[in-house]
């Protein structure tokens, strides 16, 4: 068959001789079809993929010679047969289709699945806690977050109350915890917490004495006065 179209005629004649004449010819007729074309995926999508990443795939079609037509359904976008998972949820559908022609039918859609994740995220401390604080004494420390847009969240345990990211030591003795959270959302997973430890220590305090004559004579009364400062200053 040299076409997909029209109809095939075999034609068949047999010439005669001396004692028989030619047969007559006889014709058949065979309807032209157009091929079938496959299309196979070598290079298939992920069976699941995080919001925000992408992926390519590759696939072969039939002999028609027209190109492959890559498009998209669900949670992601595509750019050809580059694939961009647009949520953390659902499925993305990589659907891939091709044209037929004159003597080729169009091959059958075939659709692969990629189940989409939530992507990661990570608290960084910028500004970490120190690694020992006085009774009483405070520090600030900065953190950075993921990409979900959502506040990270400071907790406290131990020798130490915090007020946002400040952190007040409430005792001279044991460890205090510096902790972060940051919820997730709709694409993003909650980050991981972080915990940082600060070495409660005792505060510092001095004393400073002073006379009620200085100098003094031999035999003059004198009265000393002595003044401590600090966290356990009375």
């Amino acid at each position: 068959m040299t076409s997909g179209a029209g109809t095939c005629s075999v034609i068949a004649n047999q010439a005669g001789n001396a004692n028989y004449s030619a047969a007559a010819q006889v014709t058949q007729t065979t309807n032209a079809t157009q091929a079938s074309q496959t299309i196979t995926f070598t290079t298939s999508a992920p069976a699941s993929e995080a919001y925000g990443t992408n992926f390519t795939v590759v696939a072969t079609g039939g002999a028609s010679g027209n190109s492959l037509v890559f498009t998209s359904a669900g949670s992601c976008s595509n750019s050809g047969a580059t694939y961009t998972m647009t949520s953390g949820a659902g499925t993305c559908s990589v659907i891939a289709n091709q044209a037929g022609n004159a003597n080729y039918s169009a091959a059958a859609q075939v659709t692969e699945t990629t189940n989409a994740t939530l992507a990661s995220q990570t608290i960084t401390f910028t500004t970490p806690a120190p690694a020992s604080a006085g009774y009483g004494n405070s520090f600030t420390v900065v953190a950075n977050g993921g990409a979900s847009g959502n506040s990270v969240v400071f907790t406290s345990a131990g020798s130490c109350s915090n007020s946002g990211a400040t952190y007040t030591m409430t005792s001279g003795t044991g460890s205090c915890s510096v902790i972060a959270n940051q919820a997730g959302n709709g694409n993003y997973a909650a980050a991981a917490q972080v915990t940082e430890t600060t070495t409660a220590i005792l505060a510092t305090s001095s004393t400073a004495v002073s006379s009620s004559a200085n100098p003094s004579v031999y035999s003059q009364p004198v009265t000393l006065t002595a003044t401590i400062s600090g966290q356990y200053g009375r």
